[in-house]
């Protein structure tokens, strides 16, 4: 099965006999990496040379998520989506991906799911599609999805970016968009090393244009993560920024520290259109 549209002219995307490239009836070719993606970002839509996380950045995400602290999370998605699927033929998109933790975990628990994950960072797909052979990966943006218009079931956007327009545009009517964002107490007793006055998140709901908010779940329990993968959870945060080598120093030397994990999951659908 395959879902993918050109990105350059919006035409359907033909997987060859030999698996090996993407052609639309403009004749835009896109051939498969040899880790097994595709890229389906065109040069005049990159912002930058290298856009997207950096491989540090990268590198720190997967060793920790590798430990599974997240794996509650990941179970919890599965289920709310377990809860949705109605056919053999249930499609998703992790918008994106990363390194495509998240995909492969739920594949684990729901095995008959076709799954798309796409992510603006090159690095990053290329840890995912090397880890999940039968994944479809694809180094795209979010701001224009090379997906066909209604072909997906079930959205995922774990802290990602997304267009409104297209998530609206991508999903079938009857579909569903999952979001997952830091509840109030998030990362707290991390936060603690870095600011003198922490204030928990700001929660208010996100507002979607074209979606309505069906179901909200909260999932908060606490990790006791190793030196390293302290280390490796702050250069993963947005405001590893603010932490200098001192505090990097001592966020390293807090043996045994207990980390509050709080996460909002909601669901959304497409109102009528």
């Amino acid at each position: 099965m395959n879902n993918y549209s050109c990105p350059l002219c919006d035409k359907s995307l033909q997987l060859a006999d030999d698996q090996r490239s993407l052609r639309c009836d403009n004749n835009h070719q896109f051939d498969r990496a040899k880790q097994g993606y595709f890229n389906l970002l065109p040069v005049q839509r990159k912002k930058s040379k290298e856009p997207g996380d950096s491989k540090e950045m990268i590198s720190a995400r997967s060793d920790f998520l590798a430990a599974d602290y997240y794996q509650p999370l990941a179970h919890k998605i599965a289920q709310l989506i377990e809860h949705k699927q109605s056919d053999q033929q249930f499609t998703m998109l992790d918008i994106g991906c990363g390194e495509g933790y998240y995909s492969r975990q739920i594949k684990q628990l729901i095995p008959d799911i076709i799954q798309y994950g796409i992510d603006i960072a090159k690095p990053a797909i290329i840890k995912a599609a090397k880890a999940d052979k039968n994944g479809h990966y694809a180094v795209a943006s979010s701001d224009k999805l090379p997906l066909a218009d209604d072909s997906l079931d079930l959205i995922m956007k774990v802290y990602a970016p997304a267009n409104d327009q297209e998530l609206q545009r991508v999903l079938k009517s009857n579909g569903t968009l999952l979001t997952v964002t830091p509840a109030a107490r998030h990362l707290w007793q991390l936060r603690e090393f870095i600011y003198t006055d922490v204030r928990e998140h700001d929660t208010q709901d996100t507002q979607f244009a074209g979606f309505e908010l069906t179901q909200s779940e909260r999932l908060s329990y606490s990790i006791t993560p190793s030196r390293e993968h302290r280390i490796a959870l702050l250069q993963m945060t947005p405001f590893a920024w603010r932490a200098n080598e001192q505090v990097s120093a001592q966020i390293a030397d807090a043996d045994d520290l207990s980390i509050e994990l709080d996460f909002i999951i909601n669901l959304y659908q497409p109102i009528s259109r």
